[in-house]
């Protein structure tokens, strides 16, 4: 049976998963003392993640609410389709050579995905670089 990424619950399901890709992921180390805890989650856009204390290696954060476009047929009702963000964030020790593998890893899995590169932080600010996947809900789970 074909599934296809419906929400981000169903991308965070699929990549936690896939022991390939948390492989290339780093780590959480919370102010409460958990950790460390791999660097996978979900969030609402511009939400914090509560009392972080560090995080090291590729981090991944599905935002939790997608860009929605209407498939407009002639006969028939709209049909929504949902782009949604998935962001892969470098921090030390991890380069810029260790997201391009996770980058990669993550496309393969979900077809017809493109990604960009983001942003290169200025230094002091922590991360060093990200990239945006966006992941559309009518294309199939690989």
């Amino acid at each position: 049976m074909q599934t296809f990424p419906t929400s981000a619950q169903v991308i965070y399901d699929t990549l936690a998963a896939d022991a390939t890709f948390l492989g290339y992921l780093g780590s959480y180390d919370f102010k409460t003392g958990q950790g460390p805890i791999t660097a996978l989650s979900i969030v609402s856009p511009g939400e914090d993640m509560p009392s972080l204390r560090n995080v090291a290696g590729v981090e991944c954060i599905i935002q939790d609410t997608g860009e929605i476009r209407a498939q407009n047929y002639l006969t028939d009702s709209a049909y929504m389709v949902t782009t949604w963000s998935l962001f892969l964030i470098v921090w030390e020790p991890a380069k810029g050579d260790n997201l391009q593998v996770a980058t990669e890893h993550v496309m393969s899995r979900f077809a017809g995905s493109q990604s960009v590169q983001t942003v290169a932080t200025t230094d002091g600010l922590g991360s060093l670089v990200q990239t945006k996947v966006m992941i559309k809900s009518n294309m199939p789970i690989l």
